[in-house]
C-alpha cells in the first residue's frame, strides 16, 4: 500500500482509493477487504481516531481506562461491524499510519536541521520548506498535529495564522511558543509589509515624476500639476512609512537584544549556581586551608625521608673502620711503588755502562786454513 504514498496519506472515500489503484478498466475487487484488514492491524484508521494536538497530562486512571477499556472495545466493535457487514469505514476519511510516521520523521529531520534557532514558523513558511515531501497542506497539518501529540512540536493559532515550533535534536523539554516570539513574528510581518509599501511608493513616485515631465513637454500644464500633486501626497505617505519602518526595525532590534541578554543572564545564573555548588561542602575556604597544611606537612616529611636516604648507612665503628682501611690502602701503595722504584734504579744504572766496540774485521782473517783443516800462517 506504499504505492503513491504521498497522495494516499488521506483518502476521502473508498472510490478515491479505488481510482488510485485502478489499472485501465480493471478495478481492484479485493480492495475493501484489504482496507478492512489493514484497519484491524492499525495500519489504516479513520482520521477522527487519529491522536492529534498536544497531549495533556494523563493520570494513571485515565491511562488504564484507555488501554484496558477503550482500545479493546473499539477493536471488538469494529470486528463485529465487519462481521455483520455494516461497517462504514470505507465511507470515512482514512489515514495510512505507516506513511504518516514516515512523513513525520522526514519533516522533523528537515525542520530541525534548517531551523537552528528553534523559532516559530507559520504553516505557509513550513510548507514552502517541506511541500515536496508531504504533497498537500492537509497532509502537513496532520503531520504537525501528530508531532505535537508526540511532544516534538508546539502548535498555536495567532491572528488567524497557525504557528509551529519544533524541538531541537537532543532536547527533552516540551516546546512552547511564547508571546514574545509571537510579537516578534508580528513585527517581522509588519516590517515586510511596510518595506513592500515603501518600494511601491518609491516606484509610483518615480513614475509620476516621469509622467509630469512628459505632460509638460506635450504642453499639458494642468495634467503635469496634477501629477506633481499626487507625487507630493505619495512623498508624504512615503515619509510616514519610512518613520514607521524605522520604529518597527528598532523594536525588533530591542526584542532581539533582550532575548540575547536573557540568554546571557541565564548562562550567568547557571554558572553562579555551578560555582556555588562547587565551593560548598568540602571545598570551603577552611577546608582548603586545612588541606593545604596537610599537603605541606606531607611534603616536608618526604623531604626528610629523601635527606636520610641520601646520607647513606653508617656502622657503629665507622671511624675505626676508616682508619684501618686507610692504613691498608697506604700499605698497598707502598708495595706497588717498590718494584717500580727498583726497575727505575736498574734502568738508571744501565745507562752508565760503556760496552767495548765491536770489531769490524773477523779475527780469523789473518790465517789460512789448510786442506786438513789446520791453520797456516802466511809468510
Amino acid at each position: 500500500m506504499n504505492v503513491k504514498s504521498r497522495r494516499w496519506l488521506q483518502s476521502d472515500c473508498f472510490k478515491e482509493c479505488q481510482r488510485a489503484f485502478r489499472r485501465g478498466t480493471q478495478n481492484p475487487l479485493s480492495l475493501p477487504g484489504v482496507l478492512l484488514h489493514m484497519n484491524s492491524l492499525g495500519e489504516v484508521i479513520p482520521v477522527d481516531q487519529l491522536p492529534q494536538g498536544e497531549r495533556s497530562v494523563e493520570s494513571w486512571a485515565h491511562w488504564g481506562y484507555r488501554v484496558l477499556v477503550v482500545t479493546p472495545f473499539n477493536y471488538s466493535w469494529n470486528k463485529l461491524k465487519e462481521a455483520l457487514g455494516v461497517s462504514n469505514i470505507l465511507e470515512t476519511t482514512l489515514v495510512n499510519t505507516l506513511v504518516l510516521q514516515e512523513m513525520c520523521n522526514k519533516v522533523y529531520k528537515i525542520c530541525s536541521g534548517l531551523n537552528s534557532k528553534s523559532a516559530p514558523l507559520s504553516l505557509a513558511e513550513l510548507y514552502n520548506q517541506v511541500g515536496e515531501s508531504v504533497g498537500s497542506v492537509d497532509n502537513l497539518y496532520l503531520i504537525v498535529e501528530t508531532l505535537a501529540n508526540k511532544g516534538l512540536a508546539a502548535v498555536t493559532v495567532h491572528s488567524g495564522t497557525t504557528y509551529v515550533k519544533f524541538t531541537m535534536p537532543g532536547d527533552t523539554d516540551k516546546p512552547s511558543i511564547t508571546q514574545v516570539e509571537l510579537a516578534e513574528k508580528d513585527l517581522l510581518c509588519a516590517q515586510q509589509q511596510v518595506e513592500d509599501s515603501v518600494t511601491q511608493l518609491c516606484e509610483e513616485t518615480a513614475n509620476l515624476r516621469l509622467e509630469a515631465k512628459r505632460a509638460l513637454s506635450s504642453g499639458s500644464k494642468p495634467e503635469a500639476l496634477s501629477m506633481l500633486k499626487r507625487k507630493k501626497r505619495l512623498e508624504k505617505s512615503l515619509t510616514t512609512q519610512l518613520g514607521a519602518l524605522e520604529n518597527i526595525t528598532s523594536c525588533i532590534q530591542q526584542l532581539q537584544d533582550t532575548r540575547i541578554n536573557k540568554q546571557v543572564l541565564e548562562a550567568f545564573r547557571v554558572g553562579v549556581e555551578a560555582l556555588r555548588t562547587a565551593v560548598s561542602g568540602d571545598t570551603s575556604p577552611d577546608s582548603v586551608a586545612e588541606t593545604m597544611d596537610d599537603v605541606q606537612q606531607v611534603l616536608d616529611e618526604c623531604q626528610d625521608v629523601s635527606s636520610v636516604l641520601a646520607a647513606g648507612i653508617k656502622s657503629p665503628n665507622t671511624e675505626e673502620d676508616e682508619d684501618i682501611l686507610l692504613s691498608e690502602l697506604n700499605h698497598l701503595l707502598e708495595h706497588e711503588e717498590g718494584p717500580q722504584q727498583v726497575d727505575q734504579q736498574y734502568a738508571n744504572e744501565n745507562t752508565d755502562l760503556h760496552l767495548p766496540d765491536v770489531p769490524k774485521r773477523s779475527p780469523l782473517s789473518s790465517f789460512n786454513l789448510s786442506s786438513e783443516g789446520t791453520p797456516e800462517k802466511f809468510a
